[in-house]
């Protein structure tokens, strides 16, 4: 990803952003550590931006400029064109100074876009500066505005004395450098709206790309599985052999291989030792966050057909320092660290699933080399870098922030051991699990709502209690892929881009949530089955067909929970002494 800073000033000068920008300059090179550039236009309006190539044969350098236009572009465009060899920064540009002569047209192409973005368009000759991201809100921007000027940047160092908020991805946002005016193009209202601080309208929008024009599948979980009883292995079985059920999991499967194989391909060839001399090289390229849950390693699974076979990939696995005393039964003297008094236990819940989850591909795919990198993070090391994780989250600043956060930096950091041996993974391509929870019913709050009307579990329950449970459950998927643009996405994109890598989301392609979205609840998970079955169901039917007998049985656990960052104790929503401090 590339780190982009724009400030607009309504001073006729230029000197707050130059300061702000001097603050935050080494968040931004970090992450575009291949190319710098400045802009000045007018003592009006400063751009800057560092680049990561990730597209095109050659490097595209930014600002890019034509006589209309400067564009300031981070992000993956994931749209048919015939033309590889350049970027999508320059295709972009190309595009806007050929179809646009006003903002009506910039809205419908920017709409079409399908892919995270981030960007900052200068028009020089309607005086504006046009700002947006994309409308699921998977690359970051920051929005801060003093008297001075407005700043709009992928990250802001804490230390700004500026408001500042996470810019909501509801559309086209610009000002006329005329007037100083702030106003929004909504992706999906006719009315413009004007605002006059930083009180922006973080409304719910329906996502300019989804639609329903799916073919609808015709299942239910509920009646399939009405009057079976048998165990867990069974119920897969007995599921997958129901044509409905096979031929969905297998569509899921194709959508979703897409979506990582375009996340994978077209993009240059060489490591981060090999970038800048660019060496071919046998050095792992793309690496995923590896918890050995479901999502992950059905993600691992597909990239295996899209990395080369004598490639390696990287599996990322992360752990807490979690101290062990005397009378616990897992304390063993003779691997104290320091004394006969305490131990580091490295064990946590995601190292264990991690390790068994890496077993299961080692079976499946014996001749690809599976790259287990254990990340033990101390806490001494933790306080060490707690100011620049610190000022990455930043705005935001709660406990559930600083546990992911940190979690997120270490994991993709990919610092640890592999076999025993130090390691430090080269990879630039980074892939996530995110939004597998919110499309397939992972999180306890959709079994709340399952059984928000349910008198008893242990009971008998009539199909109008069922019915009614499926309705609660599918009003809170909705709501929870409403929601996706105002989710954590934006600052896991700070955070793992500091690294100089490339995170991408195969789960939230535009084409799979359609896909997912046109499924109702009762086709998604089924709750009666009980945790690490019923959850994310259909998803975990997608992992049994590819042969993860044992991974599609696992339990869920929070990244923050599973690495033994955080404390359950703790109120996630609470502000954090470790980021405030």
């Amino acid at each position: 990803m590339c780190g982009i800073f724009c400030f607009v000033s309504r001073t006729n000068s230029v000197q707050l952003g130059q300061s702000v920008l001097l603050q935050c300059q080494c968040l931004l090179d970090n992450r575009g550590p291949d190319f710098a550039g400045q802009l000045n236009y007018d003592q009006r309006v400063l751009m800057y931006s560092s680049v990561l190539w990730q597209q095109g044969y050659e490097i595209t350098r930014q600002p890019i400029e034509t006589d209309r236009f400067a564009l300031l572009f981070n992000g993956d465009l994931f749209v048919d064109r015939d033309n590889l060899a350049e970027s999508d920064t320059r295709w972009l540009l190309d595009r806007i100074e050929s179809m646009v002569t006003n903002l009506d047209e910039l809205g419908e192409l920017f709409k079409q876009l399908k892919g995270p973005f981030s960007l900052v368009l200068l028009d020089k000759q309607l005086q504006r500066v046009y700002f947006a991201r994309d409308s699921i809100g998977r690359n970051s921007l920051l929005l801060g505005q003093s008297d001075d000027g407005i700043i709009i940047s992928s990250v802001i160092a804490n230390a700004s004395a500026m408001d500042v908020i996470e810019l909501p991805p509801n559309g086209i946002y610009f000002i006329n450098l005329d007037t100083n005016e702030l106003n929004l193009l909504p992706w999906n209202h006719n009315d413009n709206m004007k605002f006059d601080s930083l009180g922006i309208n973080n409304s719910v929008l329906e996502l300019p790309w989804f639609s329903s024009n799916h073919t609808q599948t015709s299942f239910n979980y509920h009646h399939i599985l009405k009057d079976f009883a048998s165990t867990e292995n069974d119920t897969f079985d007995h599921l997958l052999n129901n044509p409905i059920v096979s031929n969905l999991c297998v569509h899921l499967l194709e959508v979703l291989s897409q979506s990582v194989r375009e996340r994978i391909l077209n993009t240059p060839d060489y490591c981060k030792q090999c970038v800048t001399s660019q060496t071919a090289c046998q050095h792992p390229k793309v690496g995923i966050l590896f918890s050995g849950g479901i999502d992950c390693t059905i993600i691992a699974l597909l990239a295996d057909r899209f990395v080369p076979a004598d490639m390696p990939i990287c599996l990322l696995n992360v752990a807490f320092e979690k101290i062990i005393r005397p009378g616990n039964p897992k304390f063993k003297k003779k691997l104290t660290t320091d004394s006969a008094t305490a131990e580091i236990d490295w064990d946590v819940p995601d190292r264990i699933t991690g390790r068994s989850s890496l077993s299961e591909l080692r079976q499946l795919k014996p001749h690809r080399q599976w790259h287990f990198v254990e990340i033990n993070v101390t806490r001494k090391e933790l306080q060490n870098h707690k100011e620049r994780i610190s000022n990455l989250v930043f705005p935001l600043k709660s406990v559930l922030d600083e546990s992911l956060g940190a979690a997120l930096w270490f994991a993709s950091r990919g610092e640890g051991t592999f076999n025993d041996n130090e390691y430090k993974s080269a990879c630039r391509i980074l892939l996530l699990g995110s939004g597998a929870d919110e499309l397939f019913g992972g999180y306890s709050r959709h079994r709340a709502a399952f059984y928000r009307n349910i008198k008893s579990k242990n009971v008998q329950t009539s199909d109008s209690e069922i019915n009614s449970a499926f309705d609660n459950l599918l009003s809170e998927l909705d709501l929870d892929c409403r929601r996706l643009p105002s989710r954590n996405l934006a600052r896991d994109d700070r955070i793992i881009c500091d690294h100089g890598v490339t995170p991408r989301t195969p789960y939230l392609q535009e084409d799979f949530i359609s896909v997912v979205q046109s499924l109702k609840a009762s086709q998604r998970c089924y709750h009666p089955l009980g945790e690490g079955i019923g959850d994310k169901l259909t998803l975990r039917l997608c992992g049994y067909s590819l042969g993860l007998k044992l991974t599609a049985k696992l339990r869920k656990r929070a990244l923050q929970f599973g690495s033994r960052i955080a404390d359950r104790k703790q109120n996630a929503n609470d502000n954090s002494n470790f980021l405030g401090s």
